[in-house]
């Protein structure tokens, strides 16, 4: 019997076991030839083909990193092949740095420095968005302004794929869909 390796793959990620056999179970079930996953660890919602990664928190480069190389070396061993990819060799696992990725310096944010890391940001049709579970709220930036909301008593983990040019943000979360409509508007503090 063949050594079960994806316990130490996850430790090298830096992600628990129960996500990586999450990420294990989607792509047996393809053969190794894509997933879709959804996992807080993971970056929320995700998928993944070879060469190709989307996750909820697309706007943070080094998880995004990370959970491809994870991926890539999960269906390595999936798919029996070889696991040490030019991709995966050339990243660092422990923090996900990749050619192409650059360290965020603390000046490169677009919110308020009060409100420290998001735990899910990114952009979609030219609007960005971050979200503070610890302040209960969503940063919306649209043309240079920036908008609040209150989650209370929702949880974002990333943005559902939006068709067409509206504005209308969809985000994903544990209970499903959550739309701006949905959230009430609060004053920037």
């Amino acid at each position: 019997m063949p050594e079960d390796v994806i316990p130490h793959i996850a430790q090298r990620y830096h992600v628990s076991l129960e996500a990586a056999r999450l990420l294990e179970k989607a792509l047996r079930a393809t053969g190794g030839r894509s997933a879709q996953f959804s996992h807080p660890e993971l970056g929320g919602f995700g998928q993944w083909m070879p060469g190709m990664i989307m996750i909820g928190d697309m706007g943070d480069c080094h998880l995004r990193t990370r959970v491809q190389g994870l991926a890539d070396e999960i269906a390595a061993v999936v798919t029996g092949s070889e696991t040490s990819s030019p991709e995966a060799l050339a990243r660092d696992p422990s923090t996900g740095a990749a050619s192409g990725c650059a360290p965020l310096s603390a000046g490169e944010s677009w919110w308020p420095a009060a409100f420290g890391h998001p735990a899910s940001n990114g952009s979609q049709n030219g609007i960005r968005y971050a979200y503070f579970p610890q302040q209960d709220r969503l940063l919306i930036q649209l043309a240079g302004a920036i908008r609040a909301f209150d989650t209370k008593g929702k949880r974002i983990t990333g943005v559902s794929q939006q068709q067409g040019h509206g504005t209308d943000l969809r985000f994903s979360g544990p209970a499903g869909d959550v739309s701006l409509h949905d959230l009430r508007h609060v004053e920037l503090v």
